[in-house]
């Protein structure tokens, strides 16, 4: 029986590439004018938009519970990066937006990953990472549907 090289273990590969895109992002994203920001807010931050979002619609998206959003909403209203204001369609529900700081960081942010986008497309074409993201998201759709149990 011929064993799998350990170079291509796909659990492998996904922790490997996480912690250097996570070293990218502390390097190129969370440093200079925004001191306070931590990458763990991006997903959340990035979420929001510029057109805003309710923190149901925000932990659902994310897959994760409103407490969190919540957690994670205050420290960034504490940075001045969103702010919560009255739906204008419920008033029991709150949407979050960005402050114009907090645009300006988004729009920062976003340009720098579509610029690393762009460095992964030259790299391995366009048509290659276009199928990359469609099997990265059946992936995580995959687990999203799974029940794993241990044994």
């Amino acid at each position: 029986m011929e064993t799998k090289s350990t170079d291509r273990i796909a659990a492998k590969l996904v922790y490997i590439l996480k912690r250097l895109t996570d070293e990218w992002i502390n390097k190129q994203l969370c440093c200079g004018d925004q001191p306070c920001f931590n990458y763990s807010h991006l997903p959340l931050f990035m979420s929001v938009g510029t057109e805003g979002i309710s923190n149901s619609a925000l932990a659902e998206r994310l897959n994760v519970t409103k407490q969190a959003t919540s957690k994670i909403i205050k420290e960034l209203e504490a940075i001045n990066m969103v702010k919560s204001d009255k739906s204008e369609t419920d008033a029991r529900s709150m949407i979050i937006r960005l402050t114009p700081e907090g645009e300006g960081f988004y729009n920062h942010i976003k340009s720098q990953i579509l610029t690393l986008e762009e460095q992964y497309k030259k790299l391995v074409g366009a048509k290659n990472y276009e199928i990359a993201i469609d099997v990265m998201l059946k992936l995580i759709s995959f687990h999203e549907t799974q029940n794993f149990n241990c044994g």
